[in-house]
Formats: structure tokens, sequence, C-alpha cells
């Protein structure tokens, strides 16, 4: 499959960009304290923190959607939102009790809200087996439409708009790490997530899947 180069930049920066956000969710600075004596930070050299230690190897996608086949890492079900042949790139890091997930686009149709979300099972022919959402702590009552369950920290959420080309990218910083529980997708949804009671987590129509 040829990727392009402009996906192998963005799928570049957020490979270096990831080690950054885990390491600032393992920091322990007060940021306050600091401000309040300058003096001191001037006169005493700090000792950089330790880089992160991954939890587990991260998830990196790079790859362009098709039409549905045995073989497609990404899957669109309506090219009209998300086009064949558009670039993906998505990194998934676990490190300090962190997950970092961040999501890249370009080739969609420009200036448009898109809901995104990581979902249980792998994608498929139906935009339906991949499943419900990934979900920290488990909602009993499903399907999850309730905010205490279905919300951005609960759940991996990557909504994004695009820009008047076409590309976009958005990110999840979450204070858990996945269990032995399946997240094996991700699902690009036709709308913007709801929050509200009775509806949050909705976000239209499944258009397009990225396996993980």
């Amino acid at each position: 499959m040829r990727y392009s180069r402009l996906s192998a930049v963005t799928t570049g920066m957020i490979i270096a960009l990831v080690p950054l956000a885990l390491a600032g969710c393992g920091s322990t600075t007060d940021p306050s304290a600091s401000a309040a004596t300058p003096s001191a930070s001037a006169s005493t050299s700090s000792t950089p923190s330790p880089p992160p230690v991954l939890t587990v190897p991260p998830t990196v996608v790079l790859t362009r959607f098709a039409r549905y086949s045995q073989d497609a890492k990404a899957i669109t079900y309506d090219p009209a939102r998300v086009p064949v042949d558009a670039d993906v790139a998505v990194v998934s890091a676990q490190a300090a009790g962190h997950t970092v997930t961040v999501l890249a686009v370009r080739g969609l149709p420009p200036n448009q809200h898109f809901g995104a979300h990581v979902h249980q099972n792998a994608c498929g022919q139906s935009p339906e087996d991949a499943g419900s959402h990934y979900q920290h702590q488990v909602d009993p009552k499903q399907p999850s439409v309730d905010p205490a369950y279905a919300n951005s920290q609960n759940e991996i959420w990557l909504d994004f708009t695009t820009d008047s080309t076409g590309s976009a990218h958005s990110d999840s910083t979450v204070n858990w790490v996945f269990d032995a529980r399946p997240h094996k997708s991700i699902i690009i949804h036709a709308m913007p997530t709801d929050t509200a009671p009775g509806h949050a987590g909705q976000a239209g129509d499944r258009l397009a899947c990225v396996d993980l």
C-alpha cells in the first residue's frame, strides 16, 4: 500500500509528541510552588524527570481508508464523508497509569465535524461489528447513554473538525490504561459526540473504522 509523505510526517510528529504528553501526565511538579519562589528555582539546578516507561509497546497505525476487505486496516462505510484513499494515522501509548491516543486524518471533506471513539471489537463488513465503546468503568446498563459512564474520561473520545484542506488531528489523555478487555478499533461518526443525559456518547452514523 502506498503512503503519502504528509502522512508519514504526521505520524512521526505524533510518535515524538506522545512520550512528552506521557511525561507530563506523570509529573509531580507543583507549578504554583515554582512560581512563588523564582529566586530558588534560578539558583538551584533541577534534575529532569526520567522518561516514562511504556506499559506495553505503543500502537501505531498508518494507512488509507478502503472499501471493506478482509485485509483492509481502515474501512470506509460512507465514501462521501470518508473517501477511499483518505489518510489516517493513530498512535496510542500507555505509561504512568495514563493512556494517550492521537488520531490524524487527511483527505476528508473540508470544514466538517466528526465524532470518534475507541470501540471494543475489530472493524468488520458492517459498521456495527465494532461493538460498543470501550469503557474503563463499565456502565451496567447497555447501550450506555448515562454521562456518568459515557464521557471523555471514562471512554476515549477523539472528535475532530477538518480544516479547509480536509485535514484534522485530535488527542485524548485519560488517567487509566487498558485492561484485558478488547479495545480493537476507532470508529469515526457522522456528528460530534453528545453529552446530554439519555444521549451521552452518541454521535450518529458510523462512517468509518480503523483497526488498532
